[in-house]
């Protein structure tokens, strides 16, 4: 069963690489979805855009804007990292409400292992899995 989440995860991871907003959006989990609607609006979406988003309603154009706009700010979110190069790592770890995080890595630069990316939280929704959160390892110079 956790083969499907980590499958989930390293296509979210790919489809945030190839720039594929609408499959980035599909893999997104309703609480997912909410947390990036929430985050849209700290940012200034509109409530009413951000509702059509929500119930599926929103034109086209509207939709494929936001969605370019949610696939560059992950990319800034993984900019510390070699996106193409970001695996899930290890087992998944069972969360108490029955999700799962996936730890994500990338290949050291040198000697064996790798580095930490973050981890995401996914959880078994209807008949698949799906990404609720996105943790990312951000480098801060300070």
């Amino acid at each position: 069963m956790t083969t499907g989440a980590v499958s989930a995860a390293s296509s979210f991871l790919g489809a945030i690489l190839w720039g594929e907003h609408q499959q980035v959006w599909d893999l997104l989990s309703p609480t997912g979805r909410e947390h990036v609607l929430e985050a849209g609006g700290r940012h200034g979406l509109d409530p009413s855009q951000a509702q059509r988003l929500r119930l599926g309603t929103s034109p086209l154009e509207e939709r494929d804007s936001f969605l370019t706009g949610l696939v560059h700010g992950l990319r800034v979110d993984f900019a510390s990292v070699p996106l193409g190069e970001v695996r899930p790592a290890g087992d998944p770890v069972a969360q108490p409400d029955g999700s799962l995080e996936i730890r994500l890595e990338c290949p050291a630069s040198f000697g064996p292992g790798g580095w930490s990316a973050g981890s995401l939280i996914v959880s078994f929704v209807e008949d698949a899995w799906r990404i609720d959160r996105v943790h990312p390892v951000v480098s801060r110079s300070e």
